[in-house]
């Protein structure tokens, strides 16, 4: 039990120490298997010491701690051509309105969950939706 304790404090202090980071690349810096790493982190996520992003590296998601959101902007270059265009653009613009948008952008948008917030407003009898 002492072991397992000390595993998961080892995982938390290196996220802490470089960012954002996936079950290969911990496993690597920690020695164990991605399979023991992936329950370890699965485990750190359900006890809230850990969020996870909606991004994925491949086929695994990023692992981080509270406070470390922004730094998920380091591995936009692993979203595809139009998620990539949503980011920059909502990134220069800040607000964007949803109905005045390209269909295209607009699905770009609902896939960046970890960088696009929707954000739904009455004008008039209308609701709008924007992204933040």
């Amino acid at each position: 039990m002492q072991k397992a304790s000390e595993t998961k404090d080892k995982i938390i202090s290196l996220i802490k120490s470089v960012g954002p980071s996936y079950p290969g690349r911990i496993a690597k810096a920690t020695g164990l298997s991605t399979l023991f790493v992936s329950a370890f982190l699965a485990e750190l996520v359900s006890e809230k010491k850990l969020k996870i992003s909606n991004m994925k590296i491949g086929t695994s998601p990023l692992y981080y701690v509270e406070g470390q959101e922004e730094e998920l902007e380091k591995f936009i270059q692993y979203l595809n051509l139009r998620e990539k265009e949503a980011f920059q653009l909502l990134k220069q613009n800040e607000i964007l309105e949803d109905e005045k948008l390209s269909p295209v952008i607009r699905v770009a948008l609902r896939n960046i969950k970890d960088f696009a917030f929707p954000v739904s407003v009455r004008v008039d009898s209308d609701e709008k939706l924007f992204w933040r």
